[in-house]
């Protein structure tokens, strides 16, 4: 996968772009995650109160959309 692939795919589910160029996604529950993408890699983030923590990541050359429609490929 590419870096654009991966922003398309956030885009089409829903995932925001913030000012710092993040993905950004609440819940209905109130959790919020994040997409941090570099140039090589993404990562995926959860807010909490005492900032963000990375619960898992990957480089592009590893992920995928599966079946499902979901972005796999991201270790923790």
């Amino acid at each position: 996968m590419t870096r654009d692939e991966v922003v398309a795919w956030a885009e089409s589910h829903g995932w925001k772009r913030d000012s710092w160029g993040h993905y950004q996604r609440v819940t209905p529950q109130g959790n919020r995650y994040r997409l941090k993408l570099s140039r090589i890699a993404a990562r995926y983030e959860v807010r909490t109160e005492y900032g963000w923590v990375r619960l898992m990541s990957g480089y592009y050359r590893d992920l995928s959309i599966n079946v499902d429609g979901k972005l796999s490929g991201m270790r923790r």
